[in-house]
């Protein structure tokens, strides 16, 4: 599901912005600083983009989704892993994230099975993470004359290529989706989709634990040459779990 290539992008979508609260930069409130990842290697084929797959799920299905977690903040859809003619869906709402995979009913037919991890009702807030281009060799703050790298948390129990993926985003937004996890909250599942091509790319991404799912979106330029010319605008989204 999030590690088989996608789509090369035809046009950049950025969804739109909630109104809630912002959220606070990682560090000045958090315990532990999360783990910067080494940037994977992404592939790109040739494929229907999230609208041709989105509209392959039947009309009760996306109905369920929006009418569980809507109005919709952000969303991706694309053919499942285990099965390239049948589509799966991620719907980060205001009110939740719900997610459609492929399965069949009693009768063998084809169903989708959703789950729905359900928000606290007003906890939604965000943060906008930018990268310029700059002269240096690294967009990664570079440490005062003999410094000391920080300090990580335990590792995550991400997947290499959930690893991978997040390698390739900007350092504060990598922060911002795993600092819940590395302060105290149990990592259940976490998923990613991009679309794009080598140069310029749209990604989304969650991180989901008992107490808190984050959510991160945005757009990428530049990301063929080197990696201080990279520029990037994305939104990080945080919100918390209800009790279920």
């Amino acid at each position: 599901m999030a590690s088989q290539p996608v789509p090369r992008r035809k046009a950049g979508e950025v969804g739109p912005v909630d109104r809630a609260g912002s959220l606070p930069v990682p560090g000045r409130a958090a315990r532990v600083d999360a783990p910067v990842h080494d940037a994977g290697t992404l592939g790109f084929v040739d494929r229907p983009g999230r609208e041709y797959w989105w509209r392959q799920l039947s009309a009760a299905a996306r109905d369920r989704m929006v009418a569980r977690v809507g109005p919709i903040v952000e969303w991706w859809a694309y053919c499942h892993r285990t099965d390239h003619e049948r589509p799966y869906a991620v719907v980060f709402g205001e009110r939740g994230l719900a997610v459609a995979t492929p399965t069949v009913n009693d009768r063998g037919g084809p169903a989708q099975l959703l789950k729905v991890v359900p928000f606290v009702p007003s906890s939604l807030r965000h943060a906008t993470v930018v990268q310029k281009p700059t002269r240096g060799r690294s967009a990664r703050l570079a440490l005062s004359g003999g410094a000391a790298p920080p300090e990580y948390g335990e590792e995550l129990p991400l997947s290499a290529p959930l690893r991978g993926f997040l390698g390739n985003l900007p350092a504060e937004a990598q922060a911002r989706l795993q600092s819940p996890f590395v302060n105290g909250d149990e990592f259940d599942r976490g998923d990613f989709f991009y679309f794009g091509s080598d140069n310029e790319m749209d990604v989304w991404c969650y991180l989901a634990g008992r107490r808190w799912v984050t959510f991160v979106s945005g757009h990428g330029s530049a990301l063929s040459g080197p990696a201080h010319r990279a520029s990037w605008r994305l939104i990080c989204r945080q919100a918390e779990v209800a009790v279920r």
